[in-house]
């Protein structure tokens, strides 16, 4: 990733975390950035463009610092397991605000593209809980590997909300020594008791637990419309999309108000698949 998109990126972050991401303007990223919008384009084609980028930098990171997890000094895969834990912790903190920011707007930009990162990460972290539970606990574990992962990740989940709220106050590898003892608790308990698994691999390789787009119709069709205005630079059109998106933001969308604004475009060719979207979304809210 080159120097300039580093810098948007780092300093549009900042801006998201601070102001919220709807209330961030380009122009006030560019201003921080030093930069001309025109610099800013040739680097990201819009908002929402830089938004997912911004997913791939922490992912890019985290990735960065699990895959070196082997030239750090372990003595044991039991410390290993450790340096996992407290790196996912340390990450997590150090993106907090902007974490926060997306529970707190919903912001979600679940396309395609963002739908395959998120697996991608999702698989690698399967793969490392997978080598760390046969390296810590042996061969005898096998049977339990999937169970183990998705109770790991369910305390992780637990643990990463905390870490959000409190942050500072914590200490991360006193939290992984905590998490990792309970995980001693668990199979112990597997391996003397030796229940049925209730998973098993082939689930997990199904894509049973990859992330769904659990957007709403409602919600992914606002997302396409703020995409829409983001690109636009007709004061006529941004206020038709402006009064769009206003209506999907409320509980209840006013049918009527949507088909009196999506006729405003409906001959204007660049706005085809806006229209036939909103149509869609009618047709199914009749």
């Amino acid at each position: 990733m080159s120097k300039k998109k580093t810098l948007i990126i780092e300093k549009a972050m900042h801006l998201f975390a601070t102001k919220g991401f709807e209330s961030t303007s380009i122009q006030e990223i560019t201003d921080a950035c030093g930069i001309s919008k025109g610099s800013f384009y040739l680097s990201f084609k819009s908002k929402e463009e830089l938004h997912i980028s911004i997913f791939e930098y922490f992912f890019e990171k985290l990735s960065h610092r699990l895959n070196n997890l082997d030239q750090l000094k372990h003595n044991t895969p039991r410390e290993k397991f450790l340096s996992l834990l407290m790196i996912q912790f340390e990450e997590i903190d150090s993106h907090a605000d902007f974490i926060l920011m997306q529970i707190r707007e919903q912001t979600n930009p679940l396309n395609s593209n963002m739908i395959e990162l998120l697996g991608k990460v999702q698989e690698q972290h399967h793969t490392l809980l997978h080598h760390m539970f046969i390296d810590v606990y042996g061969e005898k574990v096998q049977p339990y590997l999937t169970d183990l992962i998705v109770m790991t990740k369910g305390l992780l989940h637990g643990y990463i909300e905390v870490i959000l709220l409190h942050r500072k106050q914590l200490d991360y590898q006193l939290m992984a020594t905590f998490i990792l003892d309970r995980l001693d608790d668990i199979v112990d308990g597997l391996l003397s008791k030796q229940p049925t698994p209730f998973l098993n691999k082939q689930m997990l390789n199904n894509h049973l637990l990859q992330p769904a787009n659990l957007n709403s119709p409602k919600q992914s069709l606002l997302q396409y419309v703020n995409l829409c205005i983001s690109e636009t630079d007709d004061e006529d059109l941004l206020v038709t999309l402006e009064v769009i998106a206003d209506e999907l933001k409320r509980e209840q969308p006013r049918i009527p108000v949507l088909k009196g604004m999506i006729a405003n475009v409906e001959t204007i060719d660049s706005m085809n698949e806006l229209h036939s979207n909103v149509t869609n979304y009618l047709d199914t809210n009749k």
